[in-house]
């Protein structure tokens, strides 16, 4: 954008910004909206460029939201498999509660998608490191207000965006392998099924 240019006393006619499609744009994918947008903020903070009283609450905020989409794909691409050779139908798939607390949710990914994962691939994850990193946002932000309102505790933070720069996408790849690893088994199971009818004839 240009040069600042205080507007308050001058007629604008408005003009809409948001357009409504007739049908949903299935590729859009909220969590990584979130997270790119967090990227962004953060480079440019750990560059010197911005304010971290300022853009880093809503850098952090915006990540610790990715955390919780992302744990609630994983949990839902776990639970459309019943086991990990054997998916289930979509009657049988449970959605995700309107649940917020990251502890919550990543214990509903060890139910839910870690004993579809095999043993050897979830111990490769670095899942010590993602613990960490749920727990430590759980302990300062539990209902997830803590960045998004003021009074609810985020005033009291300060923090290194240098190292959290390279965490949050330590994090990002891991999560995101865990998706992929479960889409992919799905994927997997389908296409096997597929042969089976072809060869009974159904």
């Amino acid at each position: 954008m240009g040069e600042f240019h205080y507007s308050a006393f001058e007629k604008w006619e408005y003009r809409q910004v948001i357009y409504c499609h007739d049908a949903p744009r299935p590729w859009i994918n909220f969590g990584e909206s979130f997270y790119r947008a967090s990227e962004i903020l953060v480079d440019r903070l750990v560059k010197g460029d911005g304010f971290p009283d300022i853009e880093g609450v809503a850098a952090v905020f915006l990540f610790r939201h990715y955390l919780e989409l992302a744990l609630k794909r994983i949990i839902m691409e776990g639970r459309y498999l019943i086991r990990a050779d054997q998916n289930a139908t979509a009657d049988e798939v449970e959605q995700v509660a309107k649940e917020h607390k990251l502890s919550v949710l990543w214990e509903w990914v060890l139910e839910d998608a870690k004993p579809k994962i095999a043993f050897q691939a979830w111990d490769d994850y670095d899942v010590p490191f993602v613990e960490k990193c749920i727990a430590e946002f759980h302990e300062r932000d539990q209902k997830g207000f803590a960045f998004r309102y003021p009074g609810q505790g985020g005033e009291r933070y300060e923090y290194d965006f240098g190292f959290f720069r390279l965490a949050m996408e330590h994090v990002y790849q891991i999560l995101g392998n865990m998706e992929v690893y479960l889409v992919e088994t799905y994927a997997q199971n389908a296409e096997w099924q597929a042969i089976l009818r072809a060869e009974a004839g159904f």
